[in-house]
C-alpha cells in the first residue's frame, strides 16, 4: 500500500511530466528520471544493454509509449468532471503506468524483463484503448488487468478503493 499511497500523492500534487529523459530508441541512452517517493532514476547505455539482453529493445519501446500515454492522459484528465467514471478509469491506468516505471529499474538490473514486458504491454494497450475511447466519447469497456496490477505491486481492488475515495 505504500507504493500506491506514494503514487496517489504524485497524482494529486503534480502537474504533467514525462518520466523519460531519453528513451533508448531515438537516443543512445535510456534514462528514467526519478520520481520522489516512488522510484529512483536509472540511466543506461541502451545500445550496449540491447546487445547483452535483446529483449530490452521491446522494453524501451513499451516504456517510451507508456510515458507518452501517461502524459497525454494527465493532460486530458482535468477536462473531465470528478463524477465521470471515465476520469477514474483513466487515472487507474496512470497508476498502473507509474507502478510499471517503479518496477522497471530493478527489473533492468536483474535482467528479468520478459514478465515486465508482458504486463507493461497489457497496461499500455488498455490505457491506449481507454484514452482513444475517452477522447472520441466512445463507450468505455472494463479490461481484466488485475494480474498486471498485482505484478506491479498495486492490487487492483486497492486502486479501485483509492479512486472511489478520490472521486466520490
Amino acid at each position: 500500500m505504500a507504493l500506491l499511497s506514494s503514487i496517489a500523492a504524485y497524482l494529486s500534487a503534480a502537474g504533467c511530466r514525462k518520466f523519460l529523459a531519453s528513451d533508448g530508441i531515438t537516443s543512445p541512452n535510456f534514462e528514467l528520471l526519478p520520481l520522489a517517493g516512488v522510484f529512483e532514476g536509472k540511466s543506461i547505455d541502451a545500445r550496449a544493454a540491447r546487445k547483452s539482453l535483446p529483449a530490452l529493445g521491446e522494453t524501451f519501446s513499451i516504456a517510451k509509449n507508456l510515458d507518452e500515454y501517461q502524459r497525454m492522459i494527465c493532460l486530458f484528465i482535468p477536462s473531465l468532471v470528478d463524477r465521470d467514471p471515465v476520469k477514474a478509469q483513466l487515472q487507474k491506468y496512470r497508476i498502473g503506468i507509474v507502478a510499471a516505471f517503479a518496477r522497471l529499474a530493478s527489473v533492468i538490473e536483474d535482467g528479468n524483463i520478459l514478465e515486465w514486458n508482458r504486463h507493461a504491454k497489457m497496461i499500455l494497450e488498455e490505457a491506449s484503448n481507454s484514452y482513444v475511447a475517452a477522447k472520441s466519447r466512445q463507450r468505455q469497456y472494463i479490461a481484466n488487468i488485475a494480474e498486471s496490477f498485482l505484478y506491479f505491486n498495486v492490487p487492483e481492488d486497492e486502486v479501485d478503493f483509492l479512486l472511489a475515495k478520490m472521486y466520490a
